[in-house]
């Protein structure tokens, strides 16, 4: 078995579902700290909103894959580690 190849980057998104397109905000950083640390950050200021989905996400070789989402209904879901 091999070991999986480490992220080459960690994206955060905030979808705002209120709007017929779903409008994105998006940022992507080499550090995961520094995801995990925007990601919280976009629950703070945006998390009273029901209408509001952070995900953070790692890329490897342009594949992503969610590592957490977060929503006002569900709180913060962990999916996968990198």
């Amino acid at each position: 078995m091999t070991t999986p190849a480490p992220p080459d980057r960690f994206h955060v998104t905030l979808t705002f579902t209120t709007t017929g397109d779903g409008h994105v905000v998006e940022g992507t950083w080499d550090d995961e700290k520094a995801a995990v640390k925007r990601f919280r950050g976009f629950i703070g200021t945006h998390g009273n909103s029901d209408h509001v989905t952070v995900t953070l996400w790692a890329e490897t070789g342009g594949v992503r894959r969610r590592l957490r989402t977060w929503t006002r209904d569900a709180g913060e879901v962990l999916h996968d580690e990198p």
